[in-house]
């Protein structure tokens, strides 16, 4: 197993001299592989590897079992350990998300605040094998078909080479133990059934098939790569970022054409997911003078003037006015227009955003970019350099439409306050 972790860290230059790099450490077979594989070879690489692991507080006392298994694991072979608890079911049900859509989001969310380096996930040729079928069975484009990609930001995978059956030997020639998650014992899964029916079937013709889709999902992945960066050439050529320009668009052959939709899209709202047929529709709809198309949460694709805007249908409207009012002797109240006057740092100002504005909103536990609030809030992207921010000296402490910062927040201990007020149809004033 250790040539194939090699193989692939070479390939596809997963890891440079100096790294550090933070193994998503679930106690799986998988993960205990990998993060003993790289913990043998950190002197070879000249490498640092620590572990880290999320308790999602799912599975009751498994997932307790699971906590503790992984801590005696980094304890007996001297490996940094950041463990954090969470509960997600809380999570997705207050931001109205699935629970697996949740818990991936805290997970990654968890693993980029601790790793410091680079993220090693345990995803095998056998999961990219399943992810293709899985893909292949609900209908996809090429992307779809390209896998587990090995590489994606810093996030690395290193036994994407080695199938489940590596993995299974790895840890039987190292003696290491490792948990099993019970659901993955269930076929009341898609994944599951994938793997417990269909793989075998495919192992009888191939033996080797794992390997084979791999190397299929590499081919494919270059052709992807290629074609991703053409429809970014053209994206990128307009300054314009409130609308597509479709004058040359129609000139564009249709795989980079429909590619310009996707990132375009991506780029307006990437919490969201098009399906084909939304981007096929989409791509219709840019070949017309005018028209519009449905689009998930609300949204719309519109095609006018040459130009493609993607909209929640809500009125524009690109002028303020913001008053602060201060109010005396508060106590118990909270609002999102509203800001504690003695927790502001310095002079306060009220502006449009700026490059490189974070605010950690109340009731968060991330601070996040103005821009991926602007995302997550589905505030358009022709209002976004418009709305109001107030920023003190520290940064930004409330913004129109999203509220006040945790920073600023009115709480029990409020005495004194400023209430906002934002009316339509002026300028920008305090």
């Amino acid at each position: 197993m250790k040539e194939l972790v090699l193989r692939a860290i070479r390939q596809f230059s997963l890891i440079d001299k100096g790294d550090t790099v933070t193994v998503a450490f679930s106690g799986g077979a998988d993960s205990v592989a990998l993060l003993h594989c790289l913990n043998s070879l950190k002197e070879e690489l000249q490498i640092t590897v620590n572990a880290a692991h999320l308790n999602h507080s799912i599975r009751g006392d498994e997932a307790e079992r699971d906590q503790n298994f992984v801590k005696r694991f980094c304890k007996e072979h001297n490996i940094t350990l950041f463990c954090e608890k969470i509960d997600v079911p809380k999570y997705a049900k207050d931001n109205h998300l699935s629970i697996e859509l949740a818990a991936r989001e805290l997970r990654y969310a968890f693993l980029e605040r601790v790793c410091g380096g680079k993220i090693a996930t345990a995803h095998t040729a056998s999961d990219n094998l399943e992810t293709l079928i899985f893909n292949l069975t609900r209908g996809t484009a090429l992307k779809g078909l390209c896998g587990i990609p090995p590489k994606r930001s810093n996030i690395i995978r290193p036994v994407i080479f080695c199938t489940r059956q590596d993995i299974e030997k790895y840890c039987s020639d190292n003696n290491l133990s490792f948990v099993t998650d019970s659901t993955n014992l269930s076929d009341d899964y898609s994944r599951n059934k994938i793997r417990h029916n269909v793989i075998p079937i495919l192992k009888e013709i191939n033996p080797n098939v794992e390997n084979s889709a791999v190397k299929t999902a590499v081919s494919l992945s270059e052709d992807n790569f290629y074609l991703e960066k053409k429809a970014n050439e053209f994206l990128f050529s307009f300054e314009k970022e409130d609308a597509l320009n479709l004058v040359d668009f129609v000139s564009l052959e249709t795989a980079v054409a429909k590619r310009v939709i996707i990132e375009y899209f991506n780029i307006c709202y990437p919490e969201i997911r098009l399906e084909n047929h939304h981007i096929n529709e989409i791509f219709n709809a840019c070949l017309c003078d005018n028209a519009k198309v449905n689009l998930p949460n609300d949204l719309y694709a519109v095609v006018e003037n040459k130009t493609l805007k993607i909209t929640d249908g809500e009125i524009n409207q690109k002028n303020f006015v913001v008053n602060l009012s201060k109010i005396q002797n508060v106590n118990n109240l909270f609002s999102n227009n509203m800001i504690d006057c003695d927790k502001i740092e310095g002079k306060l100002q009220v502006r449009t955003r700026c490059e490189g504005d974070k605010m950690r909103l109340y009731g968060s536990k991330y601070t996040k970019t103005l821009k991926k609030l602007f995302t997550e809030f589905k505030i358009p992207l022709d209002e976004r350099e418009n709305l109001p921010v107030i920023a003190d000296d520290m940064g930004v402490i409330w913004v129109y439409k999203i509220g006040v910062s945790n920073r600023c927040a009115v709480d029990d201990t409020t005495k004194r306050i400023y209430k906002i007020e934002t009316l339509s149809g002026g300028s920008i004033n305090e």
